[in-house]
């Protein structure tokens, strides 16, 4: 089991540490929250978190909890206090509580057992419930108590007339003579009534029976996320768009009209059977100290991906995550992007995915991904054949992937990093649709598994691109693509880094490396596009002239989308290597040896490919040879992305 361990006092500390190591346990220690986020960073794995609830600093746990239980869906949370959490009951009610009077070492293997073995959450010193399980409240029976906070309690109750569970939020007896108290809960009770929202659950009634206050409000319909992580459900691209764009717009209508709310939970989010989200009414009173909403956000986005799934869903979630956006800002982008899921058409796509700006995509492309089927639509229309023989009555005329030598010495990678690397080839040319198929062939003979990664999925059993049928019909007839033609010299595409990988290792070669890709792109004295350091708009296939509907569009490099891999053109390094400022982008490889992909800027536990370059629907950039383009996954493939290769030795004569 491994443990996190959170504790101001270094020597108690230690000493509960080594309590804990005796046991068999791996335990990690900080002893404060930002320290403790900063390894959390590194972990692969965390059974279990103990935290101060409140530290001496005055900061709080619980958005290391809430951290936690975003990242790792199995790991289970301990708080410890030396202080009174009056005013912090709604935030402790469903997590074990151990009070630090100080607690002894053995007090703490004991709960710390209790967890392991029976998922103990019981609470220390938390008060019985005012209504007990079976109680009836008028027309109200309590089923169990939800959570406790200073004035109130909360519970699910059914309603029996119209058997409707409803949550019932109780004012504490003791409170309802509390001048104070009773007007605080009368204006809640008022704002959620204000509320009229398709994705906040409503406020029913509002009743006094034999001296009890209360309220009752909707429980949303299906299940919350927190039921899905104990579940283990997961949400596609799709769903995870509607999960965030209901949460967003929720909170954007109610922050827009000033109101506060507490912390966000797992049990407070719910999807329908449709996968509509609603959340529990949260919502209070304005108050003077104004909520961190981007820190909100990015602890809702934790909790989203810790129910989507790998790929373009988590992919999605991590790249919100990456704007560090308020609810406003979310709200708008979700909008954006929900917009893009609806729209299949891969104009309107390809311009959604790059927004012709290469600087605000660097971090992520998930949105380009989820296009395949549409390119092939229209790919069919154009093409106007039928037929679905993959290889044809002839060998299909492939373009030569003759390879560059690019000679050792220094180079400028980046803006100023001198750097040197040893000779090495790379291929002149984008690898073109008519080279894939001749290994799509290949692999018919023998184990079609013989040049895949030794840690490719293995739910992964084709390198066939989506929809390569039609695909290659239409390019070995020249057919015509929204306007333009498609043949065997166009670069392939679709394709995603295990099919990449594949390729390469099938020619006996590699995918280049960052390094090797920019130096042969920019030459040794780095300049800023292939052929130098001047402007030209009609030098590079880019999307400077690039048009949506495909009518008028490429009028300045003489292509809309792909251009042919083997014609003439200044988009030519120093070295002869075309292609690398345009047409489509190319997947690469780490440059440490240790790990196929580098890690990601913003998540250094997080490994993903890069892609390089720029392409047909992405406008000029000085950036364009820098840029690093992180993939969502291995398994994304998009209609600008294609293939490179290299090696570390000569071609055979």
């Amino acid at each position: 089991m491994t443990i996190l361990l959170v504790d101001s006092n270094a020597d108690l500390r230690r000493e509960r540490a080594r309590a804990l190591r005796e046991q068999g346990w791996t335990v990690l220690e900080a002893g404060e929250p930002a320290d403790a986020e900063f390894q959390l960073a590194t972990f692969e794995h965390l059974d279990l978190l103990i935290t101060e609830a409140v530290f001496d600093s005055r900061k709080t746990g619980f958005p290391l909890r809430d951290a936690v239980l975003s990242r790792f869906d199995d790991a289970r949370v301990l708080l410890t206090t030396r202080y009174d959490l009056a005013g912090y009951e709604a935030e402790v009610s469903d997590t074990p509580l151990l009070i630090d009077a100080p607690y002894s070492v053995e007090k703490l293997l004991a709960r710390v057992q209790a967890i392991r073995e029976d998922g103990d959450d019981g609470s220390d010193d938390l008060p019985a419930p005012v209504l007990a399980h079976g109680a009836m409240l008028g027309d109200y029976q309590i089923e169990e108590r939800l959570s406790v906070e200073k004035d109130a309690e909360t519970y699910i109750a059914i309603q029996v007339e119209v058997q409707r569970p409803v949550g019932l939020v109780l004012l504490k007896p003791e409170r309802v003579k509390d001048k104070e108290a009773l007007a605080r809960f009368k204006e809640r009770e008022r704002i959620k009534a204000s509320l009229t929202h398709d994705h906040i659950a409503p406020l029913y009634a509002a009743g006094e029976i034999d001296g009890y206050v209360f309220y009752t409000r909707e429980l949303p319909r299906g299940r919350s996320i927190e039921q899905m992580r104990a579940t283990g459900e997961t949400l596609g691209e799709r769903g995870v768009a509607d999960l965030i764009f209901g949460v967003a717009e929720a909170f954007h209508y109610a922050v827009e009209r000033g109101l506060h709310y507490r912390n966000l939970h797992a049990r407070d989010i719910y999807l329908d059977e449709e996968d509509q989200a609603s959340i529990v009414n949260l919502f209070r009173p304005p108050v003077a100290q104004q909520r961190d909403h981007r820190t909100d956000v990015k602890h809702f986005l934790g909790m989203v991906r810790s129910i989507a799934r790998e790929g373009k869903a988590r992919g999605l979630a991590l790249s919100l995550s990456l704007e560090k956006q308020d609810w406003a800002g979310l709200h708008k982008a979700i909008i954006n992007v929900r917009a893009d899921l609806h729209d299949r058409s891969i104009m309107r796509k390809i311009e959604a995915e790059e927004g012709r700006n290469p600087d605000s995509r660097r971090q992520s492309t998930w949105a380009f991904a989820a296009v395949a089927v549409a390119a092939i639509i229209v790919a069919i229309i154009g093409a106007g054949v039928g037929g679905t023989d993959t290889t044809g009555d002839t060998p299909p005329v492939a373009v030569s992937e003759d390879l560059v030598l690019i000679p050792a010495g220094p180079f400028i990678y980046g803006v100023k990093s001198r750097r040197k690397l040893p000779d090495f080839w790379i291929s002149r040319h984008e690898v073109s649709i008519g080279e894939y198929a001749e290994f799509l062939s290949a692999l018919k003979m023998g184990d079609p598994t013989r040049y895949d990664h030794p840690e490719q999925p293995p739910q992964k059993t084709s390198h066939v691109p989506i929809g390569w049928e039609d695909y290659f019909a239409a390019a070995k007839t020249g057919a015509s693509f929204n306007g333009q033609p498609i043949g065997l010299d166009t670069p392939i595409t679709q394709v995603d880094w295990w099919d990449a990988y594949a390729y390469a290792r099938s020619r006996n070669r590699r995918l280049p490396t960052e390094e090797e890709w920019e130096k042969a792109a920019r030459g040794p004295k780095g300049n800023i596009y292939a052929w130098g350091n001047d402007r030209r708009a009609d030098a590079a296939n880019l999307g400077d002239d690039y048009v949506a509907s495909g009518k008028n569009g490429g009028l300045s490099d003489g292509y809309n989308l792909w251009a042919p891999v083997d014609r003439e053109t200044a988009d030519t390094s120093p070295y002869g290597v075309r292609d690398m400022t345009g047409n489509v982008q190319e997947w690469t490889t780490s440059e440490t040896g240790d790990a196929p992909w580098p890690s990601h800027p913003e998540f250094p536990d997080l490994r993903v490919p890069v892609a390089r370059g720029g392409h047909f629907a992405l406008e000029m950039s000085k950036e364009l040879l820098t840029s690093r383009f992180f993939a969502n996954s291995a398994e994304e493939a998009t209609l600008a992305r294609g293939i490179r290769t290299a090696s570390d030795v000569p071609p055979s004569s």
